[in-house]
């Protein structure tokens, strides 16, 4: 594996000033510390009340925040699980690995992707093959810990890989849960299609039985010092809870929470009651006054789902969710306490990712990265010291297009409050487009400073272009088969000439029948939902949405809505129900001659009006 140049000398120079700090003298007179990494399946950033959630009860890891330090900028090295577990595992970053989306449950074995130059024909960019297992040959940080005596312990989703592909083979001697599996093995009550699981009597909650056997661990079987993975299956799909918490924020919900899912409200307490029940033995056993607890999210909350017609969860101030490389995909709550180190109660505004993990507890611990292996992470030990500093750039590669998330190919660097994004082939003569936010007054990343920041763009743009060349990326390429009408998350049918002015698309008709068409939309499990919009038109004619389950086949009769439209050049505001659900692809049929029509504003919502998703064309 290659080294750049660049790269050998930002970390000799981090090495440097990392083996000149200082710890406290309370944490230098520790013994060996022990370990605990409590990970989340899609835990967004707001997820936690901590955090700012609004509907959802965390008492527990709150109790646990008050104790600790919490950081507010964290990030996962990726949108999806599978690329940000392997990034935690060896401490590089998942466009390095050439392990980019959450395939590593599927049967085929790729370990040396490749790079594609065809795609669909509505899509401007091409889709880079990910790895499907986490290769043995990475020395994982359980490998490390090993190496140091420590007994290592994984328990929960591994979903890197099946045999031989498992923690068995990275480094871990206790291994419960720790396979394939995307989400929980059977779902969240038992009994569960997975041989390492514990048994137990049927219906009892896979979070709560994956505790109990974290807390026998802890009293009968560990060895001191240990290091445990308890990596959650929650709180992933399928979207199961118990029911008397079901029914608890069923009534709990109005209309004034973001948060609205009366299911995901249920999954989170219980696993915070989990929570808490593992670290209340881990102080009962005198176990807490010398071991490390890291709690994060492997990426942001689910906002491509609708479980009973609702968005699973509401990543608000953030925008987009898991599956999207915005800010809800990737920034995530980081929750660290070291006794003797942090402070209680202590928030750091530093900048920090799921590859800096590795790196730190081995500092932690006295121990060092082994020699043969490199890394992407830099030490976080300064901010758990409670000094402030501007982190190296941090990169996301996410080339993948997922239509439930909006996600678009594209690849990201965030540069101390700036986040810059390049979306590939996206522009309109086909080069790249670029979105600049400052996450300091922006965090919602509403407002493209690409066209206001020439400077800042050209020199994050090179530091992006070498970051890339020099990490070897696997990237989309320009689609040889693309037919060449698409704006953004929209195409448009052959009879038509689509174009982008601000947030207005504009869709020129040569003949009737014109439509325009996405397949970026979310999940929807319910009886109903709303395409809303703004259009005006010169056309003439009658108006539909359809819709279908498929991203292929022929749309059918039954599945479509016609609605009354005004055709005088105005701008007016339509909102039209569909009765369906597990839609996957919709179009909007504006007239049945040729004309000009422009639109605005497109969203799907709730029948009672609160937003599933938009579709903004920021930048376009």
């Amino acid at each position: 594996m290659n080294i750049s140049k660049s790269y050998l000398r930002e970390w000799t120079i981090v090495t440097l000033l990392l083996t000149c700090a200082f710890l406290p003298d309370l944490w230098a007179q520790r013994k060996q510390a022990n370990v605990v990494f409590i990970l989340i399946d899609d835990m967004g950033w707001s997820d936690l009340h901590c955090y700012g959630a609004d509907l959802y009860e965390t008492p527990n890891i709150d109790a646990f925040a008050r104790t600790a330090m919490r950081f507010t900028d964290a990030y996962a090295a990726s949108p999806l699980c599978s690329p940000t577990r392997a990034s935690i595992m060896t401490g590089l970053e998942p466009g390095r690995l050439h392990l980019t989306t959450a395939n590593c449950h599927s049967p085929k074995v790729i370990l040396e992707p490749k790079e594609a130059v065809n795609a669909n024909p509505h899509h401007k960019a091409t889709i880079p093959q990910s790895c499907t297992r986490l290769k043995n040959s990475y020395t994982t940080i359980g490998e490390s810990f090993k190496s140091l005596g420590y007994q290592t312990a994984f328990m929960g989703k591994w979903h890197l890989g099946a045999e031989p592909y498992i923690p068995e083979n990275q480094g871990f001697d206790v291994v419960v849960g720790g396979r394939s599996h995307a989400g929980p093995p059977g779902g969240f009550f038992a009994p569960w299609s997975c041989e390492t699981l514990p048994l137990v009597p049927d219906g009892t909650h896979i979070c709560d039985a994956l505790t109990d056997t974290a807390m026998a661990y802890l009293s009968e079987e560990r060895q001191d010092p240990f290091m445990l993975c308890l990596w959650y299956y929650d709180v992933h799909a399928p979207f199961q809870a118990k029911e008397n918490l079901i029914e608890k924020y069923a009534a709990k919900i109005n209309d004034e929470h973001r948060q609205r899912n009366a299911i995901m409200g249920s999954m989170i307490e219980n696993l915070d009651a989990n929570v808490g029940r593992f670290l209340s033995k881990l102080s009962d056993l005198g176990l807490d006054e010398n071991t490390i607890v890291v709690l994060t999210s492997d990426n942001g909350g689910n906002m491509y789902n609708c479980p009973n017609g609702q968005l699973a969860t509401n990543n608000y101030p953030l925008r987009a969710g898991k599956g999207n490389n915005y800010e809800g995909g990737v920034r995530v709550p980081l929750i660290v306490r070291v006794p003797g180190l942090t402070k209680a109660g202590a928030v750091s505004p530093v900048v920090t990712s799921t590859v800096d993990h590795y790196i730190t507890l081995m500092e932690l611990v006295d121990g060092e990265m082994p020699d043969s292996t490199m890394t992407d992470g830099y030490s976080y030990v300064p901010a758990l010291q409670g000094k402030v500093y501007d982190r190296a750039p941090l990169y996301s590669a996410f080339y993948h297009r997922t239509p439930k998330a909006g996600n678009l190919p594209n690849v990201s660097v965030r540069h101390k409050e700036w986040k810059l994004y390049r979306f590939c082939f996206d522009g309109d003569q086909l080069e790249h487009r670029y979105e600049l936010y400052n996450l300091k007054e922006d965090i919602g990343e509403k407002h493209n400073l690409a066209q206001k920041q020439n400077a800042l763009l050209e020199e994050m743009k090179v530091m992006l272009e070498n970051h890339v060349e020099d990490a070897g990326y696997l990237q989309s390429r320009l689609n040889k088969k693309y037919m060449g009408n698409a704006i953004g998350p929209w195409w448009g049918s052959a009879n038509t000439q689509l174009f982008a002015k601000g947030e207005t698309l504009y869709v020129k008709a040569s003949d009737g029948e014109p439509y325009i068409e996405t397949d970026m939309i979310p999940g929807f499990d319910g009886k109903a939902f709303v395409i809303s919009f703004e259009m005006k038109s010169n056309a003439s004619g009658a108006a539909k949405v359809t819709w279908k389950t498929g991203r292929s086949g022929p749309y059918s009769s039954e599945l479509k809505q016609a609605f009354e439209v005004i055709h005088d050049g105005k701008w007016h505001r339509y909102r039209v129900t569909l009765n369906g659900d597990k839609n996957g692809i919709f179009r909007i049929v504006p007239c049945s001659t040729a004309g000009d029509v422009f639109f605005q504003n497109i969203a799907m919502e709730t029948v009672d009006g609160h937003l599933l998703r938009d579709w903004p064309l920021t930048g376009h």
